[in-house]
């Protein structure tokens, strides 16, 4: 992309500082507030944050390429400088102003305790079986993430699917303002983030913040199954939204029935009641876990609200194989390891150990600390083992400080360990002795989860290696 630096101004309400380099109008090709990722071309925005001022690299900047700078603070700067109260809030408002400029067809906005990435994940692949589709990469769906996500968009995107997340209120009602959804997803409501929220109906009322910056017109798409969902309902009615609901009620639009589960897939069926028209589908996904199914409804009913057809939605619920880190599977001798690693809450958890135990075989789970719980963090655990222990997990294995008061509400088959290494040398011995075959590993983002699980297949294919070469001999 190529901005104008007056666009610029005029989008963020900001005042020109020093002096235009010439009388060609200054043009950049693309925004940074990080000197270590700049291209040249870029405009350089200095951010504040508590511990770091980005106004101290502005020399940096500029000898890395920077065009013009964003500032907050008056300076003498070498290249043209746009002035404004907050560069933060200027970045949004920047992003915001291109949003505007872009002819999509649709911006689905998704949000949810649960599920928002996979959703999010899974929307994105299905439109772009169709056609072109910018959506948001990674862990970008904070008040930074989601301008660069925005800034992104050129005009060869026919549809954007934008995650939004957040940890604390009005988060996401800063978040929805600069995307402007035509079609909002909810996924679900559920105890993430306590810290901040306080209570599930902070949360709920929080996800909830999503529909008011919904497009006039728009759409909301809501799970039945969760808290919060006539809240939302009559919300998104005040709001003036359509709604489309999913889940397992009879009245969603997009009912999930007929559930199963095998070793390395899920079979189910979606009704679809939407203008009018009734249909049953049944629908086979390469992924684990009931949660998938209803990922798979969200997904679905977003893409109806889009007018997307049944015949543009199949093909790509059909071959999504999940994203990194949540739910994903690799072979053990005789069973599974499920890496669900990505992060963590009592409800993810909760959903990630019920499809473990559907498979075949004895079982383990390994958790790390779920984070930000507050002060309902000792009993939201100590739930956690009691529901691992009555859906029939064999063993649990636990790191971090949060997770040692589980072991007592397990009972025998429950250890603490003070490292990923000690862990992940428990589920070698047990792997080996055949005292389980499958395997789930989950933990918050601060528990470092994936280790445990790079850390057993890495062992499991030396081992194999040696064995190999032991044959050979």
């Amino acid at each position: 992309m190529t901005w104008n630096l007056a666009d610029l101004v005029e989008a963020v309400n900001g005042v020109l500082a020093g002096e235009l380099l010439g009388d060609e109008p200054v043009v950049f090709t693309s925004v940074s507030t990080d000197t270590r990722t700049l291209k040249s071309g870029a405009l350089y925005i200095a951010i504040k944050g508590e511990h770091f001022d980005g106004h101290a690299f502005i020399g940096e900047a500029v000898r890395q390429g920077a065009v013009a700078v964003l500032i907050s603070e008056p300076m003498e700067t070498v290249v043209p400088a746009v002035l404004v109260d907050d560069t933060r809030i200027a970045f949004g408002q920047f992003a915001a102003w291109h949003r505007q400029q872009m002819p999509l067809k649709g911006l689905v906005g998704v949000t949810g305790s649960n599920g928002k990435t996979t959703t999010k994940a899974l929307l994105a692949h299905i439109l772009s079986k169709q056609t072109q589709v910018l959506s948001t990469q990674g862990n970008f769906n904070n008040d930074y993430g989601l301008p660069r996500t925005l800034l992104e968009l050129s005009t060869s995107d026919d549809y954007a699917v934008i995650e939004m997340g957040a940890n604390h209120v009005r988060e996401i009602a800063y978040l929805t303002q600069l995307a402007k959804p035509d079609v909002a997803v909810i996924t679900l409501a559920a105890g993430a983030h306590l810290e901040g929220f306080g209570s599930l109906e902070g949360v709920i009322e929080t996800k909830g913040e999503i529909l008011d910056g919904v497009c006039e017109g728009g759409k909301a798409v809501l799970n039945t199954d969760s808290p919060g969902f006539d809240y939302w309902v009559e919300k998104s009615q005040q709001l003036g939204l359509s709604i489309l609901t999913f889940g397992q009620a009879r009245f969603a639009n997009v009912q999930v029935t007929n559930f199963k589960q095998t070793e390395n897939q899920i079979r189910f069926t979606l009704d679809l009641n939407w203008q009018a028209v009734r249909q049953s589908k049944d629908v086979t996904m390469p992924v684990l876990g009931i949660h998938n199914a209803m990922n798979a409804a969200a997904a679905t009913a977003a893409c109806l609200a889009l007018g997307l057809s049944w015949s543009d939605i199949y093909p790509g619920l059909v071959d999504f194989d999940g994203v990194a880190g949540r739910l994903q599977q690799s072979k053990l001798p005789n069973g599974i390891l499920i890496d669900d690693s990505y992060n963590a809450n009592p409800s993810s958890v909760k959903a990630a150990i019920d499809a473990l135990v559907q498979l075949p075989g004895s079982s383990a789970v390994c958790l790390g600390s779920m984070a930000e719980l507050g002060t309902e963090s000792e009993a939201l655990h100590q739930e956690v083992a009691a529901f691992a222990k009555e859906r029939g997990v064999n063993h649990l294995l636990l790191f971090g400080e949060a997770t040692q008061c589980m072991q007592s509400v397990f009972g025998e088959g429950a250890k603490w360990f003070d490292s990923h290494d000690a862990l992940a040398q428990e589920v070698m011995d047990l792997i080996q002795q055949n005292k389980i075959q499958n395997l789930l590993v989950k933990g918050s983002r601060s528990a470092k989860m994936e280790q445990v699980s790079q850390k057993v297949l890495a062992a499991l294919e030396a081992s194999s290696s040696t064995s190999h070469q032991n044959k050979q001999g």
